[in-house]
């Protein structure tokens, strides 16, 4: 949301600016080759101007994304708990069966 109206109010000073130039040519009768070059190179720089925002706010969001990952990861207590380190057999499973004994479950 912020990077769109960021582009927005970019673009609506870059028409003002090209707004101004067109102004400033007509009145002054200057050379139309550069008003022409001078558009151009307007339109250039606020392109340009519209590719860093768009870059920056793609890279405060991942770095925002980052942070919130970082702190999920230092903030999450480790899962395996003492006596929780049993590896099994390399040729586990023998067979191929399943046996459940004194499970229990509820749902609230």
């Amino acid at each position: 949301m912020v990077q769109r109206w960021l582009a927005f109010v970019l673009g609506i000073v870059v028409a003002a600016i090209a707004i101004l130039v067109v102004a400033l040519s007509v009145q002054l009768r200057s050379n139309s080759g550069l008003t022409g070059a001078s558009m151009v190179s307007l339109m250039t720089f606020g392109k340009t101007l519209a590719n860093i925002v768009q870059m920056y706010t793609l890279l405060e969001t991942s770095v925002g994304a980052v942070g919130r990952l970082k702190a999920l990861s230092d903030g999450t207590a480790n899962e395996n708990g003492v006596g929780e380190d049993f590896v099994p057999a390399v040729s586990w499973p023998d067979k191929g069966r399943i046996e459940i004994v004194s499970v229990s479950a509820s749902y609230r």
